[in-house]
């Protein structure tokens, strides 16, 4: 098997990123050609795992238990390779193998668990050999393994064969492109030996097809794959005609919307996407979207609830998906891991390769926004413009604070300031109303204010010695920098963001039904600028004194009546953690005595 272009003997080769691809993945950007360079590289990274996995499976006594030898595995591929090199790449570029090569070498590396023996993870090898096979037109007999009775073979179908232990093998035979297998003399393929379609005993894997670009783009739409979640095994879950119909339909909207707003990204995301999964979204109506650097040009992807959402989130996780390729080929950062960094659109801390992610998948989210604007209805304007908006001010957030990061090496400082660069361009558009961007600079605060209030705590010393200066009369007088100690387990429901989201909406329909939460009448002042706003926050906070979204509430109605009360933006867990300490304070005064404000 060859691991580089040409002929002769298999030869280690490097791959050189261009500047202009790498330049425009620092803007979000990248045109179908630089996905094609990932493609490259992805295909390249996929055949070291391969051969890493053929290696520690020979290394690993009783890896394989019941089936062929690693090196059966290796001529079959090494056939199929030379003998349709294109139809091999691919197979190898299939998201679920991605998936299943990673998860495979983290199982014998034991950094990954399973539900069955070892060797049922490993031996998807001999169904990949079999789909490959089947794509060179090569015949070829082997064993596979049976998870709960049944297997699957990559971007081909599953086999499926009731009756058999939970953990089994079955014989498969390949024969001029057909496929059977044949345990206890009964045979299961798919329909006429070839891929496409369904027929009793098996299950094809179905393709969405949708023009964009001036050609029809290809995706599968996996509910069959036990290696489609990406990071564990998922038994098949058939999707009904009529969801898959739908599936298709909506993709077709969603690169429609796109197509108009930004033909590149468009191109792009066309030539990239190979595989897309339904999952459950969470409660409330929100879209679910996941995706992996092992798994280049799939996702996960709960059902968005218009076209617009709908390519939102595949840009999402598109931007997610050039940016591990391109992690894969140069290191960008050096840090330690740690959960420290505020993401302005996650409830939890984040290290800094996490923070990087996020921004540079909100960085696509902002352009696509910027660019969607002027094609929006007058009706849905105001929301639109608000979404940009807020967007625009996380994303410049989240880059400011990867730029003062010390961890980032050369490649990861050029990087950040491409995406700093992109940003710059739009901080003077003016398509945004100011009323609308004040909302949208609220909401960005409003996060940020509540993720301190919530992960991070001053020193108890400090705040007690805070306390006795409070109860003799004296000043306050600074402190040390508050500490870490997250607060994973707080429901955190943004309501003042959501107020605004409906506040901005179309009219809706006299027919739906009506919202089901009443605002909050504090969150109603804060919005409209009423000073009613702290009193109101205040009476919350005798209710509960604790509650993380009522201080955040206060501090930000503070800062609006009484703008000397700003500092505490910065420092609101401060605030919190004195009032702990004199319950019997008002917590309004104790903010103004923090700060100095008049009372």
């Amino acid at each position: 098997m060859q691991y580089a272009a040409g002929h002769g003997p298999a030869r280690a080769a490097h791959h050189l990123v261009p500047t202009e691809h790498f330049d425009a993945l620092a803007a979000g950007r990248g045109d179908a050609g630089a996905v094609r360079f990932l493609s490259t590289t992805e295909y390249s990274r996929r055949l070291l795992l391969l051969r890493a996995l053929l290696d520690g499976a020979a290394r690993t006594p009783g890896a394989l238990g019941p089936l062929p030898s690693p090196d059966s595995a290796w001529d079959a591929l090494t056939a199929a390779q030379e003998r349709a090199p294109a139809e091999f790449r691919e197979l190898l570029l299939h998201p679920q193998v991605g998936a299943w090569l990673a998860y495979g070498l983290r199982r014998l590396h034991h950094t990954a668990w399973g539900d069955g023996p070892l060797w049922t993870d490993l031996g998807q090898l001999f169904a990949f050999c079999a789909a490959a096979s089947v794509r060179a037109g090569l015949p070829l007999r082997t064993t596979v393994p049976l998870r709960d009775g049944a297997v699957m073979f990559p971007a081909l179908g599953l086999a499926r064969l009731p009756g058999r232990p939970r953990w089994a093998t079955a014989e498969v035979a390949v024969e001029a492109g057909r496929l059977t297998v044949e345990p206890h003399r009964e045979a299961v393929g798919p329909p006429g030996g070839r891929p496409g379609g369904d027929a009793p005993g098996w299950l094809g894997l179905r393709r969405l097809r949708a023009p964009v670009a001036g050609r029809a783009a290809e995706v599968w739409l996996d509910d069959l794959d036990p290696y489609r979640d990406l990071s564990r095994t998922r038994p098949p879950e058939r999707l009904a005609p009529e969801r898959a119909a739908g599936w298709e339909e909506g993709l077709g909207q969603a690169l429609r919307v796109l197509e108009e707003c930004d033909p590149e990204a468009a191109g792009a995301l066309a030539e990239g996407l190979r595989s897309l999964t339904a999952v459950t979204g969470p409660p409330g109506g929100a879209v679910r979207s996941i995706s992996s650097d092992d798994a280049f040009g799939g996702l996960l992807l709960s059902p968005p609830p218009d076209p617009v959402a709908f390519a939102v989130a595949l840009v999402h996780e598109f931007q997610h998906n050039k940016l591990g390729a391109l992690i894969h080929l140069l290191t960008l950062e050096r840090d330690d891991g740690q959960a420290r960094h505020h993401a302005p659109w996650r409830n939890d801390p984040r290290p800094l390769s996490g923070l990087l992610q996020g921004a540079y998948a909100f960085l696509g989210i902002t352009e696509f926004r910027s660019r969607h604007l002027d094609r929006v209805e007058r009706a849905g304007r105001a929301a639109a413009e608000f979404e940009f908006a807020l967007s625009r001010r996380q994303t410049r957030e989240a880059v400011r604070t990867l730029a003062a990061d010390p961890a980032l090496t050369a490649h990861g400082r050029r990087f950040v300031a491409g995406m700093a660069a992109r940003l710059d361009a739009w901080e003077a558009d003016a398509r945004v109303r100011p009323g609308v961007d004040a909302w949208a600079a609220l909401a960005a605060t409003d996060h940020r204010t509540e993720w301190r209030v919530r992960h991070l705590a001053p020193a108890p010393a400090d705040v007690r010695a805070l306390a006795s200066s409070h109860r003799t009369g004296l000043a306050p007088h600074a402190v040390a920098a508050a500490t870490l100690a997250p607060d994973p387990d707080t429901p955190w429901s943004h309501p003042r963001t959501r107020l605004i989201r409906r506040l901005l909406a179309p009219p809706r329909d006299p027919a739906a039904p009506p919202a089901t939460e009443p605002p909050c009448p504090a969150d109603l002042a804060l919005l409209s600028g009423d000073p009613a706003a702290v009193p109101a926050y205040t009476r919350l906070l005798a209710e509960d004194p604790e509650s993380p979204e009522a201080w955040t509430g206060l501090v930000l109605a503070l800062a609006t009546a009484a703008p000397a009360t700003r500092p505490l933006l910065h420092r609101p867990e401060l605030l919190r953690a004195l009032h702990r300490e004199l319950r019997a304070t008002p917590p309004d005064r104790l903010a103004r005595w923090l700060t100095g404000a008049p009372r």
